[in-house]
């Protein structure tokens, strides 16, 4: 009767742990939901990125034209190759229902954020248990380094970073039931594939890593781990490869000109010089931000796990995926442009590695009776989580409203037949106004010449003495225009922010 008594008996610990985890996950929840919807329409400002991407779904709603659109009509092949119709469509149908509107595209995204979140949160909990899922998650939004944007405010941005995770996060978490859970490992496979492939098609940079480390997968299965089948090799590699494959045939030749070799070039030139570069001061850059991320954390836990995988069991090549994934995604990385958005999916796939080692780490600590080095451990954690949190909640919690500004101004003061010459696309969801932008072709070298010191682009955009010119952040970032002929044939009407509306000066 004793013993039947004892084994009845709830031990205090357990409940004790249950319960903080609750309130751990509650506070997690609220921070979460408060550093997604707070300030939205105002934090960050709005800027090229965001803007360009936005053309896509106001040009679908406005003239049934899946392109970007300038004053000279329809552009094809700009940012419709970055970013796919699982982002682009969804912000068309909020646009359709609710209006042209920042806000209503922005929640759209949002909502990919909070999707992102539990599935890696899904996916940690299955590797590594609760508490370690509920860090994962807590890594992620602290993500953000200095000067450098995280998780949070990637996710606040109509760009195609934390789709693309939410997307990869589908197929991460069906490729490890199919190697987890043996009795339904066709249906996952076939599921693990189709989430990788809309991965592939929301970024199209997804396609580097994504389709290679599925083909490294299958090979390491066969050869060393042989925990999966033939459908588990197979399908995600060959079904993501095909959906990708298929989005590229159809809008080279349905969604722009009749002639499919000249879109394929227009395609190969918008895709630009910026995934290989093997530049020393951009792989430079690029280790100066992968030692930031997680308080340096990220490279070693990636190792961790790597070496954790050795094992050849079902549980060890699950945890290997998005391992190798993130192994692979910072090489290539490493001798791309070295922009911290590259990065921030391996970042991202890193998360719950970092999350593992540091669980391991401090339970080895404890179990050898070295309290103080757990405890210096546990600080380091929050001080790296602390400041990263607060990087992110300065720019939450300081909006700026610039660009709401100028376009007030211009939808006030210009009016919208007159041809206004802008490299700042993000205008345009405020305003009807009808905008020449830079051509598109003229994107990678501007950029590589603002980024890597490569030669100047030379445009003339003031030639054809348009009334307005509006400069901001990007043009000036670019330096497209030649300053000393607009300070020269211009007058500036009106500031707000980086913006500044220039009008021809009458003769």
């Amino acid at each position: 009767m004793d013993g039947q008594l004892a084994t009845n008996q709830v031990n205090p610990l357990s409940v004790l742990a249950r319960s903080g985890e609750r309130v751990a996950a509650l506070v997690l929840i609220g921070t979460i939901v408060l550093l997604a919807f707070v300030n939205l329409p105002y934090a960050p400002r709005t800027w090229f990125d965001e803007g360009s991407h936005l053309h896509v779904p106001e040009t679908l709603i406005r003239h049934g034209v899946y392109a970007d659109i300038s004053s000279e009509g329809f552009r094809y092949f700009g940012p419709t190759i970055g970013v796919g119709p699982t982002v682009m469509i969804p912000i068309a149908l909020v646009f359709r229902l609710v209006g042209i509107d920042l806000l209503a595209a922005r929640l759209v995204i949002v909502v990919y954020l909070l999707v992102a979140l539990w599935i890696f949160y899904r996916l940690a909990h299955r590797l590594h248990g609760k508490s370690l899922a509920l860090l994962t998650v807590l890594l992620l939004i602290a993500s953000r380094t200095r000067g450098f944007e995280g998780m949070i405010e990637y996710g606040r941005q109509v760009l195609g970073e934390v789709p693309g995770l939410a997307w990869l996060g589908v197929g991460l978490l069906a490729y490890t039931s199919a190697v987890l859970h043996p009795d339904h490992r066709r249906r996952n496979a076939l599921l693990a594939g189709i989430g990788f492939g809309l991965a592939l098609i929301t970024k199209n940079q997804f396609a580097l890593i994504v389709a290679p480390s599925l083909l490294l997968l299958a090979f390491l299965d066969w050869r060393f781990f042989r925990v999966g089948d033939w459908w588990l090799r197979l399908a995600p590699p060959v079904i993501a490869s095909s959906m990708f494959a298929g989005w590229l045939l159809i809008m080279l030749a349905f969604l722009g000109p009749a002639d499919f070799s000249a879109n394929l070039a227009k395609t190969r030139q918008s895709a630009g010089g910026a995934i290989f570069v093997f530049d020393i001061d951009a792989s430079t850059r690029a280790i100066r931000y992968l030692v930031q991320v997680y308080g340096g954390l990220l490279i070693p836990a990636l190792l961790y796990s790597l070496w954790r995988c050795r094992q050849r069991s079902a549980r060890a090549f699950a945890e290997l995926v998005p391992t190798l994934l993130a192994l692979l995604w910072l090489s290539w990385y490493l001798v791309s442009l070295g922009w911290p958005r590259y990065a921030f999916p391996a970042v991202a796939l890193g998360a719950p590695a970092v999350a593992r080692m540091i669980g391991d780490l401090l339970n080895w600590l404890w179990s050898r009776r070295q309290p103080l080095f757990a405890t210096a451990i546990g600080m380091y954690l929050i001080l790296v989580v602390g400041f990263s949190l607060s990087l992110t909640a300065q720019v939450v919690f300081r909006p700026d409203d610039s660009a709401q500004r100028m376009a007030a101004f211009l939808n006030q003061h210009v009016p919208t037949t007159v041809i206004i010459e802008t490299w700042e696309p993000e205008l345009a969801i405020f305003t009807d106004h009808n905008y020449h932008y830079v051509p598109t072709e003229l994107l990678d070298g501007a950029v590589r010449h603002a980024w890597l010191g490569g030669p100047p682009v030379i445009y003339d955009g003031l030639a054809n003495r348009p009334p307005y010119v509006l400069t901001g952040a990007f043009s000036t970032y670019t330096g497209i225009y030649n300053n000393e002929h607009l300070q020269r044939d211009y007058i500036p009407l009106y500031s707000a922010g980086p913006y500044t509306l220039w009008q021809r000066r009458v003769p």
